[in-house]
């Protein structure tokens, strides 16, 4: 079972909330010479069949604001199957800073930290206290304000003793007589309006804390994005937590996703430029987790150039600010150079956002042109099931995709030196989906393309990029050792002048032991 992840955005140096849960699977052990076997997860919303040789237990975290402000109280409570007879939970957060037990029933605690069923009490509950702060600079545990909390469902790992086939099914809801709404292991606690849409048979649940939150916009790209912009993969909901934070907490806007939700201030939702964060965030519903080991620059990397390509190809932003965008030389805060694949020259910056989306979005073009267009990087990432389990797996998935090891070559040199490669120009490498019209002007992208005009810009001719091709930008050689471009513009196949992303890092603290996402 893939552990639970996390993708935050937010503002380097900042200790971001929601960073203490994730799903570590079971695993089978031997204690005291009797047999545990681990339990994965299924949250609620998946099928309902019970088959006679499975042991289904049901987990329920309940969560609820305590009458003292800094905390709130979690607690897991357990429906248990006849067929099976012992069960033992671990709370792998408990114990940490903040994190400690406020009750038991039907379970002892072990000397290794277990919570062991009594085997008797028909609902057994272990409760947790989590310390959260005001402050969402310093809110590792959730965030509280006086009207309004938003925290996370700690993991937990379930093992037991049965005969049967084990399965454990997992549900998150709000206590009795507290206002809120609970979903996909996040909580918003406090007053607030729901509005639900569907689409493709795919809800989308908007949780408005914030008053001036307005879903309009993000509701248009979802109906955009339904079978276009989805990778493939389809999901029975989507839960978007929109909390009142203040304008100057929003800058830059703070967001993060846990499974198929996300939270974010209601700056997000305008979708006003091609770094949309709601657009970033709909794309980690999509891929999860995408990469690991040497490979984990491609998370974020890919939410990066796809949520900016998916918004773009939507109708946000112009064509200008979309290659602004994706343009960079150096990584906030420090500008250092950076290896994708060696983390620790990347680590503390933004480089797997900034330079691993210009090198996918350089990628793309390049298997567009390998292929004469009959592949893009999407065939890379549609379909997958697990992520790439280091670099040398997703090297190998593209080469696969264009039938040419030259194309892993030409990733090697930009994903595992400081190099840049060249951003194309051409219109035709960011058309998403053909049957889109982003321009607005009544034609659609690929009936543009094929009448040889601008599909992003309304009444303008491909041929006028040509003009823009004739300054060739010269590079000089910076302290590092890394080109800086000296003009402001490029072509397709020379490198382009490059402009500094000017978002700063988002950098999360994970305090429990399940993966975690940058």
């Amino acid at each position: 079972m893939t552990p639970r992840r996390f993708r935050v955005l937010g503002t380097l140096g900042m200790v971001i909330l929601l960073a203490t849960a994730g799903v570590a699977p079971g695993v089978a052990t031997t204690d005291t010479g009797d047999a545990w076997t681990g339990v994965a997860p299924t949250h609620s919303g998946g099928s309902t069949g019970t088959p006679s040789e499975e042991a289904v237990l049901h987990q329920r975290g309940i969560v609820s604001r305590n009458p003292d402000p800094g905390s709130v109280t979690l607690t897991f409570a357990y429906d248990i199957p006849s067929s099976i007879t012992g069960l033992r939970v671990s709370v792998p957060v408990v114990g940490l800073d903040g994190i400690t037990v406020a009750g038991m029933e039907g379970f002892e605690r072990t000397d290794r930290g277990y919570f062991l069923w009594d085997g008797e009490t028909a609902r057994p509950t272990v409760s947790v206290r989590l310390a959260v702060t005001d402050s969402i600079a310093s809110g590792v545990r959730g965030i509280e304000r006086e009207d309004w909390a938003l925290v996370s469902e700690p993991q937990t790992r379930i093992q037991v003793r049965t005969d049967a086939r084990p399965r454990q099914r997992t549900s998150f809801t709000v206590a009795d007589g507290e206002e809120g709404y609970a979903r996909s292991h996040l909580a918003y606690l406090g007053p607030h309006e729901r509005r639900n849409v569907t689409f493709g048979g795919e809800r989308a649940t908007f949780v408005l804390g914030a008053e001036d939150a307005d879903p309009t916009r993000a509701i248009e790209f979802l109906r955009t994005a339904n079978g276009r912009f989805d990778f493939g993969v389809r999901r029975d909901s989507m839960t978007v937590f929109v909390v009142p934070l203040s304008g100057l907490e929003e800058g830059p806007v703070q967001a993060a996703t846990v499974d198929t939700a996300f939270w974010m201030g209601s700056a997000g939702l305008r979708l006003d430029s091609t770094g949309s964060v709601f657009a970033h965030e709909y794309v980690h519903t999509r891929l999860d987790t995408v990469g690991e080991e040497d490979a984990a620059w491609l998370t974020e990397a890919s939410a990066e150039y796809y949520g900016r390509l998916f918004a773009f190809n939507a109708g946000v932003g112009t064509y200008d600010s979309f290659l602004d965008g994706l343009r960079t030389t150096r990584y906030a805060p420090d500008r250092r150079a950076a290896v994708l694949t060696d983390a620790e020259t990347w680590q503390g910056t933004r480089a797997h956002y900034a330079k691993g989306a210009h090198v996918l979005a350089a990628l793309d073009a390049e298997i567009r042109r390998r292929t004469d267009g009959e592949h893009t990087l999407r065939d890379v990432f549609t379909g997958r099931s697990e992520p790439f389990g280091d670099y040398e797996a997703f090297r190998s998935a593209v080469v696969e995709v264009t039938g040419d090891e030259a194309t892993g070559t030409w990733l090697d040199r930009y994903a595992t030196t400081d190099d840049l490669p060249p951003l194309p120009e051409h219109p035709r490498y960011y058309v998403a989906d053909p049957s889109l019209d982003p321009d607005g002007d009544g034609m659609t992208s690929g009936a543009e393309l094929d009448a040889g005009r601008h599909p992003f810009v309304e009444g303008a001719a491909t041929e006028q990029l040509a003009e823009r091709a004739t300054a060739t930008p010269t590079e000089t050689a910076g302290d590092d050792g890394a080109g800086t471009a000296t003009a402001p513009t490029g072509t397709e196949g020379q490198a382009p002048g490059f402009g500094v992303v000017a978002v700063l890092a988002a950098l999360a603290v994970l305090a429990a032991s399940g993966r975690r996402r940058q």
